[in-house]
């Protein structure tokens, strides 16, 4: 079992806990049926904004992200949007269960049995996040029927300005459920990932972490937003490095025909924001890509036919991208979840004076009766066994 210290300095061990080929992989895998998921409903949503499919790829490649829509199409891209969290949600769950087996002395807790338990525990998992959003709906309901009878002649003015401090005290109770939604959907993996709790009780440990512990809760999930962007960084950086490399030395013996397929790969991978991206968020997200030599996600090179050969050899090259794209981003989402489970394990220490890493007393019994041992030898066994003594 891992030794915690039960403070911040735990959290500098997500970055290398989330340094796991298990983990990565299990990442990779929910980006890739989740993006894949994503990818078809935005398709379908444009092409009922009345686009076709060539208009779409030429603007978005294989990440749309929505523009000028009709409702319509806005509701089928929300479906797209809740498809993909609920895959990286139940993901998030296999690989904290990973981390806790790992921290708790399992190192070979197997994926096939992660995702098995993540399945099993999806209800608590997918709906700990929906009963804020329930309350908040209703609550909003409550102020929409405050406006009807607002718009009452005479009567309605009156009741209003009575009901102005319990409409703020709701107002107030809204925001505060928004919050609880957001450190649901942060903490929901690791709590399911490790106590296996139903819904309700999922629920009841967020906010008992959010009431309790709120400092420790924003200050430790902040470190660990950097922690994981930091750590993606850093390894998009040596991807990109180790293109570089690649592509120098193939082109050593293989020719220019190297880097035409470089390019024509790169023109499969593009990243269009949306107009309403904030322009200082645009304006950050396009000098990084520039600085980490990735501007041309930004703005692709043009298309180069040379031959039917080479057009083959691109394909594959921009799968490659997006595999390497995909696997940077996995480590970054496999060392926040296992950050998250160092996040609660602390907290749950710090507000309940309880280690989750410790087993329980049914835990180590089954682990005593599961372990094989050597069944001793029986008495008769035992004298047939010894050599008879010479007769006289």
């Amino acid at each position: 079992m891992t030794q915690l210290h039960f403070n911040y300095k735990d959290l500098f061990r997500a970055c290398r806990l989330g340094f796991s080929a298990k983990k990565i992989w299990m990442c990779f895998l929910g980006y890739l049926i989740g993006f894949a998921g994503y990818c078809i409903i935005s398709y379908v949503a444009y092409l009922l904004a009345g686009w076709n499919i060539q208009e779409i790829w030429l603007e978005y490649r294989l990440l749309p992200f929505p523009q000028a829509y009709p409702w319509y199409s806005w509701l089928v891209w929300a479906v797209g949007v809740i498809y993909f969290l609920a895959v990286f949600l139940i993901t998030g769950s296999a690989v904290s269960k990973v981390t806790y087996e790992h921290l708790r002395g399992d190192e070979f807790f197997e994926i096939k049995e992660s995702f098995k338990y993540a399945f099993q525990n999806a209800n608590a998992l997918l709906l700990s996040p929906i009963l804020p959003l329930l309350f908040v709906i209703a609550l909003v309901i409550c102020g929409l029927i405050l406006s009807l009878i607002g718009a009452i002649p005479f009567f309605g003015e009156i009741f209003v300005g009575i009901m102005a401090l319990p409409a703020f005290a709701v107002a107030l109770f809204i925001v505060y459920l928004l919050i609880v939604f957001f450190f649901t959907l942060m903490l929901g993996p690791s709590i399911v990932g490790t106590t296996k709790n139903d819904t309700f009780d999922t629920l009841f440990e967020v906010f008992s972490c959010f009431n309790e512990q709120p400092w420790r809760l924003v200050v430790y999930g902040a470190l660990l937003w950097v922690l994981s962007r930091a750590g993606a960084f850093i390894l998009g950086l040596a991807s990109a490095a180790a293109v570089k490399i690649g592509s120098v030395v193939v082109h050593v013996f293989a020719g220019a025909k190297i880097y035409d397929m470089l390019a024509n790969g790169s023109h499969m991978l593009k990243i269009n924001l949306p107009i309403w991206t904030p322009e200082i968020i645009r304006t950050f997200i396009e000098r990084l890509l520039v600085y980490v030599r990735a501007g041309m996600i930004i703005e692709p090179s043009y298309y180069t036919w040379v031959n039917w050969s080479t057009d083959v050899g691109s394909i594959l090259f921009g799968i490659a991208f997006y595999c390497i794209v995909l696997f940077v981003l996995s480590y970054a989402a496999a060392t926040w979840f296992s950050g998250n489970v160092l996040i609660y394990s602390v907290l749950v220490k710090k507000k309940d004076d309880k280690n989750l890493l410790e087993k329980s007393e049914e835990e180590r019994l089954e682990t005593k009766s599961t372990t094989p041992t050597t069944p001793e030898p029986s008495k008769v066994e035992t004298a047939k066994e010894e050599p008879e003594e010479p007769k006289k």
